[in-house]
């Protein structure tokens, strides 16, 4: 058998260049095992900070209803949110900081007998590529295997990895909770006392309205929101910025019982209007004295000496100003449908109902009485006609 000359000369220069560089090959394992164990734990902190900020606390609330004790232990650490976040900041500094300093070294002396075979003979020459080729090949795993990887795990499987990292690092936590107190207490001082910040933690930080109306744009996209989510959200967002006067029944269309019209008179009327609830008053709506309710209204038609009085209930006066979201939360909390609205002096303006903030949120609602009306109507090609209570936003 001919062995080629050029692998014959080379062969006792890279022998040497081989025990001169490397360690003996117990050695040289153990130090590929601590770099890849370097690298997994870098990947067990980014998989968890990722995971316990991307899980809601309801789902893990579930869990833990259940029994599941890595749910109970997962549960605690989100209650514990900006502690636990810290600690994995440190474990994911020391595993970083451990990779540079044992793998960097350790591939750059692996590649210098190569560049002995391939005929580079000066020191410096080897010594400057390997150290750039060993930076890379260490960056690389630590980037794909220890960042980006268990990011993307962690944000598309974050129930199960957070159960599964909360454990282990809750032990981690306790053994490096002195050091985690110290640096958590030193960076809070450089914002408060340097930067003149005051420091929030992670997982309390509020969304803007703006930055939700984003998200839900977003949601709808991949289709995790559906069109009538994002309305409703949408609708819920414009609550606050609409007033009672924008949805108000004028005054010139409200139906009212009047104390001084006859019994008859008074429930004709509530018949005829299709409504069940009716303002009570003394001659007009500046009199207003209660609201009737029409089933207690239609069973006085068996009384021989009918008072409406006897059946009244009490009737809230809003300010026309009145921000709905208010709004919404009288009604709720007086368990009340009806409201009178009133203006500055005290007279009244309007009527506005529960169905008509609903309606806000989820749009016309429309029963088998009710008969939708043209807001507008075209005439030609210039010339319209418009109902003059046509809200324009």
């Amino acid at each position: 058998m001919n062995v080629p000359p050029i692998l014959l000369s080379g062969a006792q220069p890279m022998a040497d260049a081989v025990a001169r560089h490397w360690d003996h090959p117990a050695a040289i394992f153990a130090k590929l095992l601590t770099i890849l164990a370097l690298v997994l734990l870098n990947a067990f902190f980014v998989v968890a900070e990722f995971a316990l900020v991307k899980i809601r606390g309801s789902q893990i609330e579930m869990l833990a209803r259940e029994g599941s004790a890595r749910a109970i232990f997962a549960k605690r650490v989100k209650d514990n949110l900006n502690a636990y976040l810290s600690a994995c900041q440190v474990g994911v500094t020391a595993a970083s900081l451990g990779l540079g300093w044992l793998g960097e070294p350790f591939v750059a002396r692996m590649l210098q007998p190569f560049f002995v075979l391939a005929g580079i003979d000066s020191p410096a020459v080897i010594k400057s590529i390997s150290f750039a080729l060993a930076f890379f090949i260490i960056t690389f795993l630590h980037i794909v295997l220890g960042e980006q990887a268990p990011k993307i795990l962690a944000i598309r499987k974050a129930v199960p990895a957070a159960l599964f990292v909360s454990a282990p690092l809750r032990y981690f936590y306790a053994i490096f909770k002195p050091a985690v107190s110290f640096l958590n207490a030193a960076s809070n001082w450089v914002l408060r006392c340097l930067l003149r910040v005051e420091p929030i933690a992670e997982g309390e930080l509020a969304h803007s309205e703006e930055e939700l109306r984003l998200i839900v744009r977003e949601s709808e996209k991949s289709a995790e929101v559906t069109p009538l989510g994002r309305e409703l959200v949408f609708n819920v967002l414009d609550l606050r910025d609409r007033v009672v006067r924008d949805i108000m029944t004028p005054r010139g269309e409200i139906v009212y019982l009047d104390l001084e019209d006859d019994f008859e008179s008074n429930l004709q009327k509530a018949i005829q209007s299709r409504h069940t609830r009716f303002p009570l008053c003394r001659e007009n709506l500046d009199n207003t004295v209660g609201l009737v309710h029409i089933k207690e209204l239609l069973p006085m038609m068996r009384d021989p000496q009918p008072d409406l009085l006897k059946i009244k209930r009490e009737l809230i006066p809003v300010p026309e100003m009145m921000p709905l979201e208010k709004l919404l939360n009288l009604f709720l909390s007086k368990h009340a449908h009806l409201a009178l609205v009133v203006d500055e002096f005290g007279g009244t303006v309007g009527m506005v109902t529960l169905e008509n903030v609903l309606e806000e949120l989820v749009g016309d609602i429309q029963d088998e009485f009710d008969f939708e009306k043209e807001e507008f109507r075209k005439l030609s090609a210039d010339e319209f006609t418009v109902d003059g209570a046509l809200v324009l936003y």
